[in-house]
């Protein structure tokens, strides 16, 4: 009878080899898809980093060209706003007017003021100007209710 046990004994161990080989492949099977998984994630994360990283750039290079073709037309908001004052438009109407409020409007007079005094009696000794940033909104918006930004120099 022992040798029936050994064969059946041999027979138990094949069959156990056998479903631990199958277990064995399906386990290695799915780590292979985890590691492609976890590839392809790593590879389009770094890729989509890399997109939003050009366009930053981009967008940086596209908002700097943008403020330095606003300033002409911001100086000349400016003196529009300069020459309102000077038609006889009460500060306050001209901020109801503007969409600016009533101190972005005070700002503007006063650096167009300052921008016509000679300084320190010609002699260039006085302080530089400073930009000031003002809101200026849509015509009968809230004043300060816009985005636009209007720049004013005033004495620093």
């Amino acid at each position: 009878m022992s040798g029936r046990i050994s064969a059946s004994r041999a027979s138990a161990v094949r069959a156990a080899q056998q479903a631990k080989a199958e277990r064995d492949a399906e386990r290695l099977r799915r780590e292979r898809q985890v590691e492609s998984a976890l590839a392809d994630f790593y590879e389009q994360t770094g890729k989509a980093e890399q997109l939003r990283t050009s366009a930053s750039a981009r967008a940086a290079k596209i908002v700097a060209h943008a403020e330095r073709a606003a300033v002409e037309p911001e100086r000349r908001a400016r003196e529009a706003v300069a020459l309102l004052h000077d038609l006889g438009e009460p500060r306050d109407q001209i901020a109801v007017l503007t969409g600016l409020a009533l101190t972005e409007v005070r700002a503007i007079l006063a650096g167009a003021a300052d921008a016509a005094a000679p300084r320190d009696g010609g002699r260039g000794t006085g302080a530089a100007p400073a930009v000031v940033a003002v809101e200026a909104g849509p015509a009968g918006a809230a004043p300060g209710s816009g985005a636009i930004v209007v720049g004013a120099a005033v004495p620093g």
